[in-house]
């Protein structure tokens, strides 16, 4: 699509995801539609937060697709560093989750709990797909029992970290999708580090939701367990 056609498109759901969206991105400029439109994931980083990156690109899944593909218990096991613990919901469902980045030494590893939901009320009024996540530091110590004990102690908490992804239907049968996260690992490590490695890392990062999709779609055919949308309803299985 052209950058006139793709910013065409957020024209018309932006409002909605201004003032229902867990996470609202700014406003953007021609610059960001003319990078997407070139095949290139748009990287930024919000004036005056260096905490916080965002990438804009397209996705080439359909928006059940794309969903599915992010929101896959499998997706973290291509991450190496990061150990995952599920210790509530699964798939596309909210869901809670510890996880613990494995960092070298003599960095302590970090570790925290967040809460994956799910955007009905913006998914109802726009048609965009919203999967945020939040920090929830009081849920920690729960994890405890369900992680390695001597890791779990000897790691760093988190205290910030938080975001979601948008994903917007094209008339072509892909889609836009929008990445925010804001985090900050404390201690040695300076923000711009987190914010200079998430960036780079972001093309990766959607090129790994495209090959993820490849292996959820031979999962979910026909007889799979149905997951829900943003909307709530089920996805049908794949044929």
């Amino acid at each position: 699509m052209t950058a006139a056609a793709l910013a065409a498109v957020w024209a018309a759901v932006a409002p909605s995801v201004a003032t229902q969206a867990t996470f609202p991105p700014p406003a953007f400029d021609g610059k960001v539609w003319e990078e997407v439109a070139a095949g290139k994931v748009a990287r930024r980083t919000l004036p005056g937060d260096p905490a916080t990156v965002l990438g804009v690109g397209v996705l080439d899944l359909t928006r059940e697709e794309a969903w599915l593909s992010i929101t896959d218990d499998q997706l973290s096991a291509e991450i190496e560093s990061l150990t995952e613990v599920a210790l509530q919901g699964a798939w596309a469902a909210p869901k809670r989750l510890y996880q613990r980045l494995d960092l070298p030494w003599p960095l302590n590893d970090r570790h925290w709990v967040i809460s994956l939901t799910n955007n009905a009320r913006l998914a109802s009024a726009s048609g965009v797909w919203e999967r945020a996540w939040t920090l929830r530091g009081d849920l920690l110590s729960e994890a405890r029992a369900r992680t390695d004990t001597e890791r779990f102690d000897a790691s760093e908490t988190v205290s910030v970290n938080e975001g979601g992804w948008l994903l917007v239907p094209l008339e072509d049968g892909n889609t836009l999708a929008l990445y925010q996260a804001r985090a900050t690992l404390g201690g040695a490590i300076p923000d711009g580090a987190v914010d200079s490695y998430t960036r780079s890392s972001m093309t990766g990062l959607y090129a790994g939701v495209e090959r993820n999709a490849v292996k959820v779609r031979a999962r979910y055919a026909a007889g799979c367990a149905a997951q829900p949308g943003a909307d709530g309803a089920p996805i049908p299985c794949f044929r």
